[in-house]
């Protein structure tokens, strides 16, 4: 499974050697990180928060091998002080957001794959 758009397969393995347990494990604190980090994307964030926010975010999607997203993190990083630039950060967000979901369908993709897999070696 080294070909998907969103999860580079192929960086993930270099950490978890190919252990699927692992990789479901990875893939599970990717989600609460998500789910932590995510609520604090906001465009009207301060600063502080903003910065702390996509930098969190970058680093949980570059464990994943989710390259794109973390790229658009690094991105996100940039827009604080002089960089905030009007309706910048609102795109920020709708872009992150959407590359988010595409990540998670990715996961959700693999860890069906898996479990098909599991019961058919039982």
């Amino acid at each position: 499974m080294t070909d998907s758009p969103e999860i580079d397969f192929d960086h993930l393995n270099r950490y978890v050697g190919g252990d699927a347990d692992l990789t479901r494990e990875v893939f599970g604190l990717f989600r609460n990180q998500v789910e932590m980090w995510g609520r604090g994307l906001r465009a009207d964030s301060d600063d502080e928060v903003w910065s702390s926010v996509a930098h969190s975010l970058k680093g949980s999607a570059r464990a994943v091998g989710a390259m794109e997203l973390a790229n658009l993190c690094e991105g996100a990083e940039t827009l604080i002080g002089d960089d905030r630039r009007p309706g910048a950060r609102e795109v920020a967000v709708e872009k992150l957001e959407h590359r988010i979901s595409q990540v998670l369908d990715e996961i959700a993709r693999w860890e069906y794959k898996d479990d098909m897999r599991r019961l058919k070696s039982q």
